[in-house]
């Protein structure tokens, strides 16, 4: 396996049949105690460990000893979410190539947890029956092709973001992969999390979310006779597949997930900031040995359908991830990064076009923006161009968009994506009386995108979006790229009440623009 290295403090725990009797766990030269408490479990808090290993790990108690051999110390990420962070290596882009380069990595180490029956209380550990899909493995075209079924482990995005970044870093990286197609972010986030955003309880089948995910249990299934459907209770996975991990010190958290809340995206900014939060505190509450702002990764959905003009639950959801923010990290999502797919469709993917088989440059994304951000790299171009203030030229009849306050480096390949919101009369709110209406865009600059806004004729101009569609663009086609990084511009929806006498975005009280690291 992997622990977490220096300068955190990896804990090590286990079981003894005898209590208030002292464990001692020997790590190299270097031998610990710990008292096991009245429910049979002992812990230790070791020192940190600053070179890599391998080390051979002994605990000794009055029942006997044992030696876990091999260990590394390393960065240890966990990978959450629904079926595009479950969706194997095997299942995508170049899976033979990938799964035989997996032996080049033998400091990678991998452990998969089980999708089971959720749980109504959290559990301390993985020590019901079949819990544990894959127990810690060495990173090999075995542990990471996993079984001949297309679902069996490992996680394609979990494992490329482990490789790419041992690539950067050079030393030891655990991956612990627990994930579920088909879950919304409710079934992962424990009630404390939920109650912030007026969520109680369980919901116990009474809203049925779409099965759009492929899932391979029967558990939590049922049919209306055509569709399949997911039923959750609030805080089941949390409390079957998270909770049992928090005994753990862990660097991070990268995290692949929206599809299944798209079809009821309103209250996703805030369920999903709360299951951020909330994690970093448990987490650190644990132990007291994990950052309680440790850092958070997420992928920005990709798109869903080769439909182009559909528009509902995937752009709300997009735009939610970020906390409405357009961008991370943001004043409501500290040390956060994230990685835009928006423009990485797979629409002849072999298990749904939701299931985009690019998962490399999903993977790179979230490492460039990773080391940014998690790992303080300077220098690394990671955000994505956002508007941060515009121009308008009544005689013209154009919208000048400001761009990153006019540091970012446009690049331009087509010229669709922008809408802009006409209203009827003298109203200056985007509402019942108003349209969407696609506009061109007559030109672009080094930061600049200067929109026609002719299509709205006499009437008021109350609202701008772009690239609000469920599929925005084809493969890296959307109109706006980074000229430095090459990252797609992020999705936006500003209406009249963003703007600002001076010619300013405010979005949630703030004017957008990153966050310094």
């Amino acid at each position: 396996m992997v622990l977490q290295r220096a300068p955190k403090k990896a804990v090590v725990w286990g079981y003894h049949p005898f209590t208030y009797v002292y464990v001692g766990v020997t790590v190299g030269n270097n031998t610990q105690y710990g008292l096991v408490n009245t429910h049979g479990i002992w812990s230790v808090i070791l020192d940190p460990v600053v070179d890599p290993g391998p080390y051979n790990i002994t605990a000794r108690g009055l029942a006997g000893e044992i030696t876990l051999t091999d260990v590394l110390f390393g960065d240890v990420w966990i990978c959450s979410g629904q079926s595009n962070m479950e969706f194997t290596v095997r299942m995508g882009n170049n899976a033979t190539e990938e799964i035989q380069d997996a032996n080049n990595y033998p400091h990678i180490r991998v452990f998969t947890v089980n999708q089971r029956a959720g749980s109504s209380t959290p559990l301390s550990d993985f020590t019901i029956k079949n819990s544990i899909k894959q127990y810690w493995s060495v990173a090999s075209n075995a542990s990471i092709g996993g079984t001949d079924v297309e679902w069996g482990y490992f996680s394609s995005v979990c494992w490329l973001y482990g490789k790419y970044l041992y690539q950067k870093l050079g030393y030891p990286i655990g991956l612990v992969n627990t994930c579920w197609g088909g879950t919304p972010v409710e079934a992962w986030s424990s009630p404390d999390a939920l109650l912030k955003c007026g969520l109680f309880g369980s919901p116990h089948n009474t809203e049925k979310v779409r099965f759009t995910d492929l899932d391979r249990s029967s558990d939590y299934r049922y049919s209306d006779g055509q569709t399949l459907f997911w039923s959750p209770n609030y805080s089941d996975l949390w409390n079957a597949m998270v909770n049992p991990l928090l005994n753990m010190t862990i660097y991070g958290t990268i995290w692949y997930q929206g599809e299944s809340n798209a079809p009821h995206p309103h209250n996703y900014n805030c369920t999903f900031p709360s299951m951020i939060s909330d994690w970093r505190a448990k987490f650190h509450a644990s132990h007291r040995q994990n950052d309680p702002s440790f850092p958070f990764g997420f992928v920005m959905l990709g798109a869903n359908e080769p439909d182009m003009t559909k528009f509902d639950g995937f752009p709300e959801i997009r735009w939610h991830q970020t906390a409405d923010y357009g961008y991370v990290p943001n004043h409501k999502m500290v040390n956060t990064f994230m990685a835009n797919a928006m423009d990485l469709p797979g629409f002849l993917s072999s298990v749904g076009s939701i299931h985009p088989g690019d998962k490399q440059d999903v993977a790179r994304r979230l490492v460039n923006a990773s080391l940014a951000v998690a790992y303080h790299h300077k220098d690394i171009v990671y955000q994505a161009p956002l508007p941060t203030g515009y121009k308008v030229d009544t005689k013209d009849q154009t919208l000048e968009l400001i761009y990153n306050n006019g540091s970012e480096a446009l690049h331009l390949r087509n010229k669709a994506g922008f809408e802009i919101c006409c209203c009827y009369g003298n109203k200056t709110e985007c509402g019942e009386q108003s349209w969407w209406v696609q506009t061109s865009i007559e030109k672009v600059t080094r930061s600049t995108a200067i929109l026609s806004t002719a299509t709205c004729l006499a009437r008021n101009v109350a609202g701008i979006r772009y690239a609000w569609r469920v599929t925005p663009c084809s493969f890296k086609d959307c109109a706006l790229y980074s000229y430095l990084s090459s990252f797609p511009a992020s999705p936006f929806l500003y209406t009249s009440r963003n703007f600002s006498k001076d010619g300013t975005y405010i979005i949630n009280g703030t004017v957008p623009h990153p966050i310094t690291v």
